[in-house]
């Protein structure tokens, strides 16, 4: 059996890219949203990071989207407003 090396997330990989890469199909569903909308804050800007590896695909980490949800867990509505 070959040993296999993990990657490593020290600088040679970027942190952003750690973990499991999801399609917007995918990230969609972790983030209970419609696919759709995941496209329209990738034009916007407003949703998680999202790598894209070529003209047509489009990939999102695991630590983007927690990292993302993460940024957008509020204590109360008051808060609603850093959002808009």
């Amino acid at each position: 059996m070959a040993y296999k090396k993990k990657p490593r997330t020290d600088g040679n990989i970027p942190v952003a890219l750690a973990g499991r890469l999801y399609s917007p199909g995918e990230a969609a569903i972790y983030l209970g949203v419609a696919q759709q909308t995941l496209a329209h804050w990738r034009v916007r800007g407003t949703g998680p990071k999202f790598v894209h590896l070529s003209k047509r695909c489009v990939r999102y980490s695991e630590l983007a989207l927690r990292e993302w949800v993460e940024g957008r867990t509020q204590d109360s509505t008051v808060e609603n407003q850093r959002h808009h």
